[in-house]
């Protein structure tokens, strides 16, 4: 067996109301903070009011960089680094969904150096300076990059979209409150959803070398996942769903899904990316549409694992129809054709796919371009 290291340095502070508790681990790491948060939800929701206030209760300088949008651009991250700069940030605190999120990461690399965001993506260069400490608050449940150290970024003169990972960008503290998912209206809800179960699904069926325990607690979010985003759907404000979905959303991508073995990739994410990249759709949409297609093709060399997902995720015999046949329960069995996307554009999107995901390579059937575009088809 391959050998596994396990390091999660995050701070894990989770449940309902620990939002309050912003201040005081901010006051901890250092005193000038930026929000970074996206362009009208949070100060919608006054999320922002609240968490400006903890902060300066608890002695903490506050900046704000509330321009970040979906499928965030290497362009607002380094607007958003100058800002960082010139304020004299010490900690980078994200306030919102994935984007957010990766956007903070990114801000806070390109804060330490003098370059931009995208020449630290696409080469092997550090910044000369120390990279803020990054606590992240997320009101979404989707991404898990609360407890990981990558982020994924655009470059939307290209359309290329990257994964940006550094051991500098692990967070120092996760503050996971289920009540702030709760405002979170269904479509994101329910792409969030489609994101935390592709977050296990893929290592789960694409693992060279499953492990027990990792099967078990990989099928317990899965499980959870198709228990919970039903209810959601029903009850938006369903807090014991939220509460799952939100502590499944932490642990899908964290360290602790591989801890003693289990390998596996992301190979869909990488599949989606370009999607995203050039159509700028929602990544859980994207998802949505792929993973049926993803599931017929790599059931040719893992038919073993697409069946044991059957059984023990969804009582099946079939795992490819019991995902499809839930995709369709809750509303997200869609194809890129109603996402906007156009046929003509696919070998576009597989061109990008071959120079934007490191994780393609291991998918279990091979993805050439050829390869890539069939699944695109498949998938329209």
């Amino acid at each position: 067996m391959p050998l596994t290291e396990f390091n999660l340095p995050t701070r894990v502070i989770f449940g309902e109301g620990v939002f309050d508790r912003l201040g005081e681990g901010a006051a901890a790491i250092g005193k000038r903070a930026l929000i970074v948060s996206g362009q009208k939800t949070m100060r919608r929701l006054e999320l922002l009011d609240r968490a400006a206030d903890l902060l300066e209760r608890a002695g903490v300088q506050t900046f704000l960089f509330d321009k970040v949008e979906p499928n965030p651009r290497a362009s607002t991250i380094d607007e958003g680094a100058a800002l960082a700069r010139l304020s004299g940030i010490d900690m980078v605190i994200a306030l919102g969904g994935g984007s957010a999120m990766d956007a903070a990461k990114g801000i806070a690399l390109a804060a330490a150096g003098h370059k931009p965001v995208w020449h630290y993506l696409t080469t092997s260069d550090n910044p000369e300076g120390d990279v803020p400490a990054l606590i992240m608050v997320p009101t979404v449940s989707a991404s898990g990059s609360e407890v990981n150290s990558g982020a994924v970024i655009t470059d939307w003169d290209s359309h290329q979209k990257r994964v940006l990972s550094r051991p500098t960008l692990q967070p120092v503290t996760a503050i996971v409150d289920p009540e702030l998912t709760l405002s979170l209206p269904l479509q994101p809800t329910l792409a969030g959803g489609i994101d935390i179960f592709c977050h296990a699904v893929e290592p789960y069926i694409t693992a060279s070398h499953p492990e027990p325990l990792n099967d078990g607690w990989r099928e317990a979010m899965l499980r959870t996942v198709v228990e919970y985003l039903p209810v959601v759907r029903g009850d938006l404000r369903n807090l014991k769903a939220r509460r799952a979905l939100a502590w499944a959303s932490t642990m899908a991508c964290s360290a602790f899904s591989s801890l003693g073995g289990g390998d596996g990739s992301m190979t869909l994410h990488g599949i989606e990316h370009p999607l995203s990249g050039l159509y700028d759709i929602a990544h859980g949409d994207g998802l949505a549409a792929l993973l049926p297609a993803w599931l017929a093709d790599v059931l040719r060399e893992r038919s073993d694992r697409v069946r044991l997902l059957g059984e023990r995720v969804f009582g099946a015999d079939d795992g490819q129809k019991a995902v499809e046949d839930w995709l369709r329960s809750v509303g997200m069995r869609l194809r890129l054709e109603n996402l906007g996307v156009k046929q003509e554009s696919i070998p576009d999107l597989a061109r990008l796919a071959k120079v934007s995901s490191p994780w393609i390579k291991h998918n279990p059937t091979p993805l050439e371009f050829d390869d890539i575009e069939r699944l695109y088809r498949m998938a329209y």
